[in-house]
C-alpha cells in the first residue's frame, strides 16, 4: 500500500513537471504580459518565394490580440518581451512583434509595405 502511494506521488510530480515544461512564458519574462486582451502583436512574414499560403493568410490578418495567440500559433516561442517566433509550421521564419501605441503600429505598416515592394521588385 505504501509503495502504491509512493508510485502515485512520483507520477503526480512527473505530471506537474510535464505541465510546467509546457508553459509558454520563460521565467525571466513573467512580469510581462503576452496573452492579454490588450496586448497587440503584429505578424511579420518574410516576403520571398518561400512564403507559404498559411503564413500569407496570417499576414493578411496582420494584428493579433494577445488572447488570440495561443489558438492561432500553437507552437509559438517567446524570444524576448517584444518578439515571438510564430512557428506556424516547421522552418517557419515569421515573427510577431509587440505593438505599443499608434506610432509604432504605423511604423510597422510602413516597414511591411516596403518589404512587399522590395519582394515585387526582385
Amino acid at each position: 500500500m505504501q509503495l502504491q502511494r509512493c508510485v502515485s506521488a512520483v507520477k503526480s510530480v512527473k505530471a506537474v513537471i510535464a505541465v510546467n515544461s509546457l508553459r509558454r512564458i520563460p521565467e525571466e519574462y513573467k512580469p510581462q504580459t503576452f496573452f492579454g486582451e490588450h496586448d497587440l502583436w503584429i505578424y511579420v512574414p518574410i516576403y520571398d518565394e518561400k512564403l507559404c499560403p498559411t503564413c500569407e493568410a496570417h499576414a493578411r490578418d496582420l494584428v493579433f490580440r494577445g488572447s488570440e495567440l495561443r489558438s492561432k500559433f500553437k507552437y509559438l516561442k517567446i524570444i524576448d518581451d517584444g518578439r515571438i517566433y510564430a512557428n506556424v509550421h516547421p522552418n517557419c521564419r515569421c515573427e510577431l512583434y509587440r505593438v505599443i501605441g499608434v506610432e509604432q503600429y504605423l511604423r510597422w505598416l510602413e516597414i511591411l509595405e516596403q518589404r512587399k515592394k522590395e519582394e515585387v521588385e526582385t
